[in-house]
């Protein structure tokens, strides 16, 4: 009652968005098992101990104090094990939620600042460009702080453009600027100070820094900030330099130990950007005419030019961020800056479709449909050839796998795929060639016959069919990089006092610990995370080598060793011939026994 018809529209929308949203990524994030790497199955366990210990300070991996990450997310996932139980869904919600929350606000930014259109395709942006997708899947907090980026540069530009209450706005951002940081370490307060001071220098404004209430917005940022990291210094002597110097700094730098990681090639990095933002890349061309002339900086610009500029300061700072710093330079770490090109995108296309002639819009629609075509043909014939020679086997037959620090890039995986494994999805690929060419061609014949709006709900409506295309091909990937069916195969065995140990490093196989429920003991482990923290005088031994395994291979106790394919042969050589069991094999890795399986 007494809602105006934009009102009742605007809000429509909103609801409409959130149902969507939901769909997409509470929809699949069910099923996949966690990933037997260091940012997903391992993650699980340290949110898993953290509820087990009830010590929501010092964080712990299989019983080794782990202090090279910020709690947030740990925190997140824990609460949702307390509420829910311990499962992939409940590992995965915080990333649904905070997925959705993302599209709501992106929303309510564009709304506010640039036009309802403009946030309506902004938000669709976010909800279904192809990076946001891939990078929730596993458990890593980039879409956390993407969420706390936009609050707090909304909170921003609502006070500093005059509708909100100065105190409300910088202070609430100081508030989530201090979450951000508890997110996602230094560069959780480095991007937005920074963003905003160049924002300031470039609006020539420092006149008004008074009006920021500087003092009281650090003193709520210490206040929510400070005390876990002060915490953690007193509970776990040389935190500091495992998690500000080492960590943070060397990291940066490529000197942090174990080095392993990499970082991906600038031109590579960039590159990828076309593809993280996939459909809506292809409207780049339009981004750079919502550029305001420098000539207006400063200049009693409006709240939507402010906007404007402020939304390439926010993507333009992170961007070269990681641009010059190249010691470590990860696919997903520009995730942060994409709500910002979202909307820039989103305003590209939108001013573009209330032009007179629509033209450009035109020539990317027939541009877009040849893409879906070529795309649907290239799959079709692909499927087809292969479909005559494909060996007996399924996918994880036809994988090809790699050492483990092979895997030091996020993507590295994908280099798993063979041609005979992409037939294998061969109803998910046949299902997203479909959505592809039928989005694609239905944009562009609406894009004919002017029906702006549609022809861009469409698109987002055929990348929503392709995810869950994706999801289904994702399913039966993970299934090969992951060990549950190993670790349940193990379950069936088990008994108390046995023990479970991995052949090298903890991300042989977290997936082990974490559906086993029992900590692991790493045998022959070299350039591990946890070697710092089993350095404590409380930790438990953990690591072995063949001095202290083999007295305990040889004992009455039963162990059972997780060994990668590319490992056997140099394990078999190391173990006594004449107490060595295959218990099981998959994922390309093989579980050995020191007693007859059965026994």
């Amino acid at each position: 009652p007494g809602m105006t018809k934009a009102g009742i529209k605007t809000l429509w929308i909103a609801m409409s968005l959130l149902v969507f949203s939901s769909l997409l990524y509470l929809g699949t994030a069910i099923g996949s098992p966690l990933v037997d790497d260091d940012i997903d199955a391992a993650h699980a366990l340290v949110a898993r101990e953290m509820l087990q210990r009830h010590d929501y300070v010092v964080m712990y991996m299989d019983g080794i104090r782990y202090l090279i990450r910020p709690p947030m997310h740990f925190w997140m996932v824990a609460a949702s094990y307390a509420m829910l139980g311990e499962s992939e869904f409940a590992t995965r919600l915080p990333l649904a939620l905070s997925m959705i929350g993302l599209v709501l606000l992106t929303f309510a930014f564009g709304h506010r600042f640039l036009s309802e259109r403009a946030g309506l395709y902004g938000a669709l942006a976010v909800a279904t460009s192809v990076g946001m997708f891939i990078f929730t899947r596993d458990m890593i907090p980039e879409a956390i702080y993407a969420l706390e980026f936009t609050a707090i540069f909304y909170l921003f530009l609502r006070s500093w453009t005059g509708s909100l209450d100065p105190r409300a706005g910088y202070w609430g951002a100081a508030a989530v600027c201090a979450l951000a940081m508890l997110t996602r370490g230094l560069i959780g307060l480095l991007f937005p100070a920074g963003a905003i001071f160049v924002f300031i220098t470039l609006n020539r404004s420092w006149r008004r820094w008074r009006e920021l209430h500087l003092l009281s917005s650090f003193a709520i940022f210490f206040a929510i900030a400070a005390p876990w990291h002060i915490l953690a210094g007193l509970r776990a002597p040389g935190f500091y330099w495992a998690y500000f110097v080492n960590e943070n700094i060397n990291r940066a730098l490529g000197t942090r130990l174990p080095h392993d990681y990499s970082a991906v090639p600038l031109w590579l990095w960039w590159l990828e950007h076309f593809i993280w933002l996939f459909p809506w890349s292809l409207f780049a061309p339009l981004v750079f005419r919502e550029f305001p002339s420098p000539r207006t900086w400063g200049k009693n610009m409006d709240p939507s030019a402010q906007a404007r500029l402020f939304l390439f300061v926010w993507a333009g700072v992170i961007l070269l961020f990681f641009s010059i710093e190249s010691g470590s330079r990860m696919e997903y770490y520009s995730f942060g800056a994409w709500p910002a090109l979202a909307l820039l995108l989103g305003l590209g296309i939108a001013s573009a479709e209330q032009t007179s002639d629509g033209r450009s819009l035109r020539l990317i629609g027939r541009a877009m449909a040849g893409l879906g075509a070529l795309f649907a043909g290239v799959a079709g014939y692909f499927l087809w050839v292969y479909s005559h020679i494909l060996v007996p086997g399924g996918i994880s037959a036809h994988l090809k796998t790699h050492s483990v620090d092979f895997y030091q890039s996020s993507m590295a995986h994908i280099l798993d795929l063979t041609p005979e494994a992409v037939a294998d999805l061969g109803g998910p690929v046949i299902i997203a060639a479909g959505s592809f060419f039928a989005a694609f061609l239905a944009a562009w014949i609406l894009r004919e016959r002017r029906h702006q709006v549609a022809a861009t709900v469409i698109l987002a409506l055929g990348m929503a069919g392709f995810f869950f295309a994706a999801y289904d091909a994702n399913n039966a990937f993970t299934s090969s990089l992951s060990s549950r069916s190993l670790a349940l195969e193990i379950n069936k065995s088990l008994r108390p006092g046995d023990q479970i140990a991995l052949y090298g490093d903890i991300r042989v196989a977290p997936s082990i610990a974490f559906y086993s429920h029992q900590r692991v003991l790493l045998y022959n482990a070299t350039g591990s995370n946890l070697e710092f923290g089993s350095h404590y005088p409380d930790a438990p031994k953990t690591f072995f080598t063949d001095q202290d395994f083999l007295p305990l291979w040889e004992g009455q106790k039963r162990v059972f060793l997780v060994v990668p394919a590319e490992k056997n042969a140099e394990v078999l050589k190391r173990l006594p011939e004449n107490s060595t069991w295959i218990l099981a094999a998959a994922a390309g890795k093989t579980v050995y026994v020191n007693h007859p399986p059965g026994t």
